[in-house]
């Protein structure tokens, strides 16, 4: 599953965007590096979770146009990040409103450099890519015979992480909580946390089964086992690098013994794994 799961990362050319079906209805727009889009095909209109990025939006619309000529009515965003909101002004465009969790728009809204992490500059979004309405704990969206419930889940990848969970339908779209084939990222400086993710992964696993198709914020479509595995690897490199820091090690030393060695092929490799325990390293180091 997981082979499977990275050769196809690798065949993917970065400026094309495919669509793939999950069921009938239902509907993933993917191309190699960016957010993955869940369609969900209502009685009338449209629902997509997560805009694309500004740059590969269009491309993302063609995709769509393939397989239903039903207006995108609604956008729900998984998180602030760019690659998963910038496309949100192409959308509005159509005739679109936006919907997220009420920690997404401040976010979205700063202009700032984190200093400590390589002069990060992150750039206030354009105001027709800000949401429109938003939510605290959970809000439930009907389509029709269709419903689609958006649960936040709590400084994760960030502050303002939100699941969608088709509970008819039994499929998920986790945003960036899980990416197979990539290194999870942190937003440290967004509210994010290594705990956080775990406790992600663990309520995923609570509300699916073997049956169930998570869609992941990049990458193919997965099953519950990845997850299981995704959390292990959270966990395992979590305790390792706790030990480290109480050891008094520096990250350099921590790198030369790759605490995440065993899980480099979930995470793309060992140069993407070193990526991913620098990550989580700043934050377990400053704890």
């Amino acid at each position: 599953m997981l082979l499977a799961v990275l050769a196809g990362l690798i065949q993917q050319d970065p400026m094309v965007m495919t669509i793939r079906p999950v069921l009938p209805g239902v509907h993933v727009i993917s191309g190699f590096a960016n957010g993955n889009i869940l369609v969900v095909e209502g009685s009338d209109q449209v629902f997509l979770v997560d805009a694309q990025s500004g740059k590969r939006v269009g491309l993302a619309d063609s995709a769509l146009r393939t397989v239903t000529r039903k207006p995108v009515r609604q956008v729900a965003f998984t998180h602030y990040h760019e690659d998963h909101t910038q496309g949100m002004a192409h959308w509005r465009a159509q005739g679109a409103v936006a919907v997220a969790h009420r920690a997404v728009g401040p976010q979205m809204a700063k202009d700032t450099t984190i200093a400590d992490w390589e002069n990060w500059h992150r750039t206030p979004a354009a105001p027709e890519a800000m949401p429109d309405s938003t939510f605290a704990d959970s809000m439930v969206i009907s389509l029709g015979t269709r419903r689609v419930v958006l649960v936040h889940v709590p400084g994760a990848h960030t502050d303002g992480d939100a699941m969608a969970w088709l509970p008819d339908d039994n499929v998920l779209h986790t945003g960036d909580l899980v990416e197979p084939g990539a290194p999870p990222f942190i937003d440290w400086w967004a509210g994010g946390s290594l705990d956080g993710m775990i406790a992600a992964a663990g309520y995923i696993l609570s509300r699916t089964n073997d049956h169930t198709r998570i869609v992941p914020g990049h990458g193919e479509v997965i099953g519950r086992a990845t997850v299981v595995e995704h959390r292990r690897m959270l966990v395992t490199v979590r305790d390792r690098l706790i030990e480290a820091a109480k050891a008094g090690k520096t990250l350099d030393q921590v790198q030369v013994d790759r605490p995440a060695q065993e899980f480099e092929a979930l995470l793309g490799g060992q140069r993407r794994a070193g990526h991913f325990v620098r990550v989580a390293w700043y934050g377990v180091a400053r704890k």
